[in-house]
């Protein structure tokens, strides 16, 4: 139990310790060769200004203007979890409702939501955000209704067209992995017990099977979680929304870096975690996200 607690304690410690060495890199290039004393001089201001983040300030790259880091950070997490979790909410309802039509269609409607599933999950999220952006336009251009705000504007932040468009490829990466499991636990000894007492095929699907599903898609959490961080933050810029992988990459000083990826970080971790004790307890042996 001690060993645990120390072992769960050491590693976010760790990669805490970790990005702040790498938020500290660019004092390595300071001066014209590689130099690890300015590397040490800015590790040092890092760790300083961490000490004390309410005094941190950004630069506006536009005004020039000096702004306080908090509470303007936190409204940048604000939009980004928006966009995430909707995201993600819609991903998985939209995943069921197609793994229902695929448990019931016929084999050319399976083979068409296949083909789909493999020629979307081709094709770079960039290019998918633009084809959906340009849609919207010539749609207006031609009926003369704009469908959605295609951008962000001032404190009007896009939160549910940037979350329909992030939802689409974790949705199709939800369906194959479904239909996987499914194939896999459709030949297991409890399902044929199901149907030699006559349950209904989704009572079967809903009841039984989907419980086994759902815990082998949360153990592929870390899968999703990262691919869907690297298209948030495409979806920020190109929808110019507000949101913290956009700030984080926008005020990159070393300081500011460290701040918005450790408190980025931390709630993932959390969560990450979280889910590797459910699936530790419902399959009764230690498992790693």
């Amino acid at each position: 139990m001690v060993k645990s607690f120390v072992r769960a304690s050491i590693e976010p410690m760790l990669i805490v310790a970790g990005i702040i060495f790498i938020s500290a890199t660019s004092g390595l290039f300071k001066t014209q060769s590689l130099s690890f004393l300015t590397y040490w001089e800015e590790l040092i201001n890092v760790i300083k200004n961490l000490s004390a983040p309410q005094e941190l300030v950004y630069t506006n790259p536009v005004s020039g203007e000096e702004r306080d880091l908090f509470p303007i950070i936190l409204l940048a997490f604000v939009n980004s979890g928006k966009i995430f979790f909707l995201a993600l909410l819609l991903s998985i309802i939209s995943s069921i409702l197609m793994l229902i039509i695929y448990s019931s269609a016929g084999k050319i409607v399976k083979g068409i939501m296949k083909n789909v599933s493999l020629v979307l999950g081709a094709l770079p999220d960039i290019f998918i955000i633009s084809i959906l952006q340009i849609f919207v336009i010539w749609f207006y251009k031609q009926s003369g209704i704009l469908l959605v705000e295609v951008a962000s504007l001032g404190e009007n932040q896009l939160i549910l067209f940037p979350a329909v468009v992030l939802s689409i490829l974790p949705t199709f990466f939800f369906l194959e992995s479904m239909i996987s499991f499914l194939k896999e636990e459709i030949h297991l000894s409890y399902v044929d017990l199901a149907r030699s007492k006559g349950l209904a095929k989704y009572k079967i699907l809903f009841v039984h099977m989907m419980r086994n599903i759902i815990i082998s898609l949360i153990y592929h959490g870390k899968q999703i979680g990262w691919m869907m961080l690297s298209n948030l933050l495409i979806l920020e810029y190109l929808f110019n929304v507000f949101g913290v992988t956009s700030f984080l990459f926008t005020y990159n000083e070393p300081s500011i870096f460290a701040v918005t990826a450790i408190l980025l970080f931390l709630p993932i971790y959390t969560c990450l975690k979280s889910l590797q004790f459910y699936i530790s307890k419902k399959i009764g042996k230690a498992i790693s996200l």
